[in-house]
């Protein structure tokens, strides 16, 4: 029988891992009544929680569960003080209560936008904007706890069936063509977290990033043209390649399997 895996958030990325599983075995929280009965409907035990309500609401359902947690702090807040807050007595709250595994979501935008070398996971970080800088702090929360609870999971660019780039960049101008991408897709984030969660946490932190980085201004009007959208326009695409490599083959291999969208094309 599968240990519970808790959903704390259950968007977009929740609901790919969700489908993988028993819905019997899927605890998930929602902000909205409406989403609750949705869910409940499809299997699901939903909770109505919002990231600030009593901890006890959601923590006395996670003794011994694999707890994902992947509540975005929203990139549009100025001040994310409240957020932290909030989230670093969650974690505590579920570290009170034994939980099995705590996986966070977090963000390869840690490194920064600066540097132009390959980046591997035992990178030093340089968060730069404020939703990096929480995410960091709330990386060196669960490190305070035994290694073996926790893992942090710092995702490239997500895209998927319905979901990539592109579509926003579609028809427009920009600058920067020869940065490069940085991308992932999500049928290989769920094989991951899947296998992530068999294997339980064991303090350590992952990327998960395809295998090649060519330069947005090649890739984006490449990858608009197969999809039939109009073509946004690069500046400086001939120039040299530049920006940060997100470097994951040590975690892919650690996780014991391979991206099957190996590189950005196969995510077309």
């Amino acid at each position: 029988m599968q240990h519970p895996l808790v959903l704390c958030g259950h968007g977009w990325l929740g609901n790919y891992l969700a489908e993988t599983r028993e819905p019997a075995t899927v605890i998930s929280t929602t902000r909205t009544p409406e989403k609750c009965q949705q869910l409940a409907q499809q299997g699901y035990q939903a909770i109505p929680f919002t990231l600030g309500d009593d901890p006890a609401v959601l923590t006395r359902h996670c003794s011994q569960a694999t707890v994902l947690l992947n509540i975005p702090p929203g990139r549009r807040n100025p001040s994310l003080d409240t957020y932290l807050d909030n989230m670093l007595a969650l974690i505590d709250a579920l570290i009170d209560v034994k939980v099995g595994h705590i996986i966070f979501i977090s963000t390869t935008s840690v490194y920064g936008e600066e540097t132009t070398h390959i980046v591997t996971e035992n990178t030093p970080v340089d968060p730069q904007t404020v939703s990096a800088k929480t995410h960091i702090a709330i990386e060196k929360r669960l490190r305070r706890y035994p290694n073996y609870r926790y893992s942090i999971v710092r995702l490239a660019g997500l895209v998927g069936p319905d979901r990539h780039p592109v579509n926003v960049l579609s028809g427009k101008h920009f600058s920067a063509g020869n940065k490069v991408v940085n991308l992932v897709h999500v049928a290989d984030v769920v094989t991951a977290l899947t296998q992530l969660i068999r294997r339980g946490g064991e303090g350590k932190t992952y990327h998960l990033c395809s295998l090649a980085h060519p330069k947005r201004g090649d890739y984006y009007p490449r990858t608009a043209h197969a999809r039939g959208l109009a073509l946004p326009r690069f500046d400086d695409t001939t120039a040299l390649p530049v920006g940060k490599r997100i470097d994951a083959r040590w975690s892919w291999e650690m996780l014991d399997t391979r991206p099957r969208f190996a590189t950005p094309d196969d995510m077309m």
